[in-house]
């Protein structure tokens, strides 16, 4: 069991991952946006995912800057982005983080085998 934190604004989004990644019997949580990532850490310092699912476009930042802050305060901790960004530079932002990227709308398997990797690796260097 691994605890996946799903950064995502989209409420329906949201619990569409968790409900997947439910299935390996993870352990969930989820937040909408920077600012309630950084509440969650100020107000539960014991807690630390394994694995962070996360969108590009969200309200407050993009993921690609998100990630950069939450590496911050917990180091090489392995992302997935799950996203309908399909831009060259997007992608390319992505790419540059060592981490995967799942478009949306993706099939559970492919979210599950990703999320898989990405424990089983870790991060790899930016």
């Amino acid at each position: 069991m691994s605890r996946v934190l799903i950064v995502e604004d989209d409420v329906d989004v949201r619990d569409w991952i968790a409900h997947c990644m439910l299935h390996d019997g993870d352990e969930i949580r989820g937040v909408t946006d920077g600012r309630r990532l950084r509440a969650l850490h100020e107000e539960e310092a014991d807690y630390r995912p394994d694995l962070v699912l996360m969108d590009y476009a969200l309200p407050d930042t993009n993921g690609v800057d998100l990630l950069a802050e939450l590496r911050g305060f917990w180091p090489d901790v392995p992302a997935v982005f799950v996203t309908v960004q399909w831009t060259g530079e997007i992608i390319d932002r992505i790419a540059r983080t060592g981490s995967e990227r799942i478009a949306k709308p993706f099939n559970p398997d492919d979210l599950r085998a990703a999320a898989r990797r990405a424990l089983a690796t870790g991060r790899t260097s930016e």
